[in-house]
């Protein structure tokens, strides 16, 4: 069983304390991991925290591991139950291991996770879903597919990141039908994706594009949980990827980039999450008490998981073209009350829980970088959000490797940056004109931008 304790996340066993400490806790110089041995440990004395001031408990006869025994003293901040982790110290000292389930009543959900065969979000080949009941993994289901019609080439880069060549899926069900077994799986349950948005919306652009019905489906998002978390000062993590999450919440080691993995890796965090917020009951109330509101997949549009009290949207709202580009947004920030819009009124400027300001002044390239990197030479031009990275910033960064920064999209632009936005934007329409008239433009999604500007493990905020 996991417990917080001031500056560290700490699991109890019959044989042991494992310690996760905070980024803070590291840089002071405590170990990022540690286990101590409670083999000769003789007990336990416990002095809780009042509300403002820390408490602390101290096991006596832990050993570290370099074999050093010692008296182990924890600090508890106000808040922090520090009682209840001396019960469960005392009880595996008595030889009785606490529990280490993962169930939380009522907690349930699919998990599910797509892997694309080229930059076109529609081009799934492979899906990934893992059924939870009561916050445990129950059953799980993985479909191969062939790429909806005209979807169907694969890129060097995107098989370098998940294995899977067209061979792989020659003889596979296509798309349409291993969706529709996908939400036979589903069934009524909300689904659950490591950035929803981005899954969901590759799932409805590849039933567009084959011509199959999109059903309409609760989503939950554990990118947005885990950001959430760690506002909270639930978890204390480098950033929020999957795999940084999913290793600081306990879980196995998994293939990155294998669908089934990495839903079981997303319903597992959304579980440890709920258990470390002392939640119980459905994965709405879940998502309500850490005032989200659940986000909807729908023939007419993808609604991502928002703050509950940012304004609500409907598919007419964010029209039938909504695209979320940036794999890495977080999902949901607050922002003030919205008006409404009719059906027929198309979208200008941010989405709901958007806003972007453009710098004035355009730096100039950096002629002395390395003439080998990606952005040396071009012509880079930026459209949507970049949050929490705000575009001078990143402006500056690219003409710091020699790219020239352009306002607009024109005939020497060679390289479009999209982040994320309630609808294709007018840069990226005209990128993609100029494209289909032969003019050699690179559309990057953000996500590539920041990992070429060694932005890409930075904290979100």
């Amino acid at each position: 069983m996991s417990y917080t304790a001031h500056g560290a996340v700490i699991d109890v066993t019959a044989d042991a304390l494992t310690f996760r400490r905070s980024q803070l806790a590291a840089s002071l110089g405590a170990p990022a991991h540690e286990a101590l041995s409670m083999a000769d440990a003789t007990s336990v004395e416990c002095t809780a925290p009042t509300a403002t001031g820390f408490g602390q408990v101290v096991v006596r006869g832990t050993v570290d591991a370099a074999g050093n025994a010692g008296d182990t003293v924890i600090r508890f901040a106000p808040g922090q139950d520090a009682e209840a982790f001396a019960q469960a110290v005392k009880a595996a000292l008595r030889g009785e291991a606490p529990a280490t389930s993962s169930r939380v009543d009522g907690l349930n959900f699919t998990a599910v996770d797509v892997e694309t065969a080229n930059d076109n979000w529609g081009s799934v080949c492979q899906i990934g879903a893992v059924r939870f009941r009561d916050g445990e993994e129950t059953e799980s289901r993985t479909w191969l597919c062939t790429p909806p019609p005209g979807l169907e080439h694969f890129d060097d880069v995107n098989i370098s990141i998940h294995g899977i060549t067209a061979d792989d899926v020659a003889g596979a069900s296509p798309f349409a039908d291993a969706a529709a077994e996908l939400f036979e799986f589903l069934g009524s349950d909300t689904l659950v994706a490591h950035n929803a948005q981005f899954d969901s919306t590759a799932l409805r652009s590849g039933l567009q594009k084959a011509a199959a019905p999109v059903p309409e489906v609760r989503l939950a998002c554990s990118l947005a949980l885990a950001r959430d978390a760690s506002r909270a000062g639930v978890i204390d993590v480098a950033n929020h990827k999957l795999p940084t999450v999913a290793s600081y919440i306990g879980a196995e080691d998994f293939q990155h980039h294998e669908a089934t993995a990495d839903a079981r890796a997303a319903g597992e965090i959304v579980s440890a999450l709920a258990q470390r917020f002392g939640h119980s009951g459905s994965i709405e109330e879940l998502f309500s008490t850490r005032e989200f509101a659940l986000g909807t997949l729908s023939e007419e549009a993808v609604i991502p998981v928002l703050r509950a009290n940012t304004a609500p949207l409907s598919a007419a709202d964010l029209g039938a073209g909504t695209d979320f580009r940036d794999n890495t947004r977080m999902a949901g920030a607050t922002s003030g009350a919205q008006k409404k819009r009719s059906s027929s009124q198309k979208r200008r400027g941010p989405a709901p829980w958007q806003s972007v300001s453009t710098p004035d002044t355009i730096p100039d390239p950096n002629p002395d970088a390395d003439p080998e990197g990606a952005l040396f030479g071009q012509n880079v031009t930026l459209t949507g959000d970049f949050e929490p990275f705000d575009k001078g910033l990143l402006w500056s960064k690219i003409a710091e490797r020699g790219g020239q920064v352009g306002k607009n999209v024109t005939k020497k632009t060679t390289i479009l940056v999209v982040g994320q936005w309630a609808t294709k934007t007018s840069k990226e329409k005209r990128a993609e004109e100029l494209q289909s008239n032969g003019q050699d433009i690179a559309i990057w999604q953000s996500d590539k931008l920041l990992e070429e500007l060694q932005l890409d493990e930075a904290p979100p905020f």
